[in-house]
């Protein structure tokens, strides 16, 4: 298979011609089970394409899906993956792509999932030779397609990459106004915050929105009163004294990571939740699975914070300033902006 190892993976009949191949020797090579088929008309090198992880392939099946389909646009969790953005667990069956032009026509084939949609120039770009939906529109398409948790965790990576800005999202939430699902993408303009810094945080903000459980301050320092740095936490209730790390034990048990490694890590961790409790705070753990349908987080994380025990002995800053929390412009902008979008979100005319 070394010769069509040259070739795009995967590759159409008639990218195979241009290379030299002839659709006779695809055809043999494939029942030779050299290759194999993806879709009508769409091959790739068997032994190549199952060693690859499962978004790595749907991946290479969006740049095939790019050029080889020059009348559609990669949208939606596609594109998301293309962007470099945080994306579910599983991929999707097909490539999504946004036909141009508009309509509301949707239709699939056997790898790709052609969708409708008004799409002004100023929401493509062009990534190397080929063109795809922006960030901006992606957020909008995701939010208003996928899992709300993961629409949380994409909105939160292209704020935190500079990819988006909330007014651009907002903009957008206007432009896709009388759109299907949009007001999936609400809760993500009221909560998404750039300072978080993977998938669980995430995740789990969106989880306490729909619980309608006071947002906590992501990514803040914690240090003693005579100056003395002890942690930086991934979510404070300051008012309640309340500390929620969103990790579990899975980010320590990585593949190669020795016994004594891990124990040592969980160790560190356990003198610095101490040190935490200290200093007054409570301490709350959860893991991905405590964010899902159930609650278990809501029962074990609630409880704490209707007991509002400040941390009389925690000084807090903001990681993004590292002015004290209080003080920090950023917090307060944020805070100011999600009160000014509440408001417009009220209106009739969404």
């Amino acid at each position: 298979m070394d010769d069509f190892e040259q070739l795009p993976q995967p590759f159409s009949i008639g990218e195979a011609r241009t290379g030299g191949f002839s659709a006779a020797r695809v055809h043999r090579a494939l029942a030779r089970e050299g290759l194999t088929q993806l879709g009508r008309g769409l091959y790739a090198v068997r032994s190549r394409w199952a060693s690859l992880a499962p978004w790595e392939a749907h991946l290479e099946l969006s740049r095939a899906a790019a050029r080889l389909t020059p009348d559609a646009l990669v949208s939606h969790a596609s594109a998301a993956l293309w962007l470099g953005l945080p994306h579910p667990a599983y991929p999707p069956e097909r490539v999504t792509m946004t036909l141009r032009g508009d309509g509301r026509t949707t239709y699939t084939n056997d790898w790709r999932d052609f969708r409708r949609g008004r799409t002004p120039l100023e929401h493509i770009e062009i990534h190397g030779k080929h063109a795809l939906l922006n960030a901006t529109r992606t957020v909008a398409d995701c939010a208003r397609t996928l899992h709300g948790r993961d629409a949380m965790a994409i909105a939160d990576g292209a704020l935190r990459s500079g990819q988006v800005t909330l007014d651009g999202l907002l903009e957008m939430r206007r432009h896709q106004r009388r759109w299907p699902e949009i007001t999936k993408l609400d809760p993500v303009l009221l909560v998404a915050d750039a300072r978080r810094e993977s998938w669980l945080e995430s995740a789990s903000a969106w989880a306490m929105w729909r619980w309608d459980v006071p947002m906590p301050v992501p990514q803040v320092e914690v240090w003693t009163p005579d100056g003395r740095f002890v942690a930086r936490v991934d979510n404070l209730w300051e008012g309640a004294g309340v500390v929620g790390e969103a990790d579990g034990l899975g980010k320590y048990l990585l593949d190669g990571t020795s016994e004594d490694a891990v124990s040592s890590v969980l160790t560190a961790e356990a003198e610095r939740q101490g040190e935490l409790e200290g200093l007054g705070l409570t301490v709350v753990r959860w893991a991905s699975f405590d964010v899902a349908p159930g609650d278990e987080l809501h029962l074990r994380l609630v409880p704490h914070l209707r007991a509002s025990r400040p941390a009389p002995h925690a000084v807090f800053t903001c990681s993004c300033c590292h002015a004290p929390l209080r003080d920090c412009e950023v917090d307060a902008g944020l805070r100011a902006w999600r009160r000014r979008v509440a408001k417009e979100l009220e209106r009739t005319f969404w």
